[in-house]
């Protein structure tokens, strides 16, 4: 778990760095985030750690993998609001939750897709949003998913 506060600065970087220049993200010292924002969770927590829960673990054992998270790629990130965005001055407690891996059968071989979610609780414990990450697990060469 870690805290992750929203800054005025840091929101007004964020809508700057990916081309959008709404004034509410820009000028209002209780700007609301672009919903792509929640990304930067990076920065404040670890998403990785969802690889050593002991259901990821036993999940990637049954399969033959070792977990590395340098083996893991981005396929998909989808955000889930239940209320209103969060603003600047909010502080944001994180948790992360491992959900599933799944194995598929690619053109070369065997791929394997860890599912986990992050939540995003307010100051009050409240849940205000989720996300709900896919990850592709890349095998070493020659190894089996």
């Amino acid at each position: 778990m870690a805290r992750m506060p929203v800054e005025q600065g840091k929101i007004r970087e964020y809508a700057l760095a990916t081309a959008n220049g709404r004034p509410e993200y820009l000028d209002d010292p209780r700007a609301p985030i672009p919903p792509t924002f929640l990304s930067t969770v990076v920065f404040w927590d670890d998403p990785a750690q969802a690889l050593r829960a002991p259901e990821a673990a036993a999940a990637l054992a049954a399969l033959g993998i070792e977990p590395d998270v340098r083996r893991l790629l981005s396929a998909e990130q989808e955000y889930v609001f239940h209320g209103p965005l969060p603003r600047a001055g909010d502080t944001l407690e994180t948790s992360v939750r491992f959900d599933r891996a799944v194995r598929k059968e690619g053109r070369r071989g065997p791929l394997l897709f860890i599912h986990f979610t992050i939540e995003f609780r307010d100051q009050a414990g409240a849940l205000v949003a989720e996300c709900h990450y896919t990850s592709a697990y890349v095998a070493e060469p020659g190894a089996t998913a």
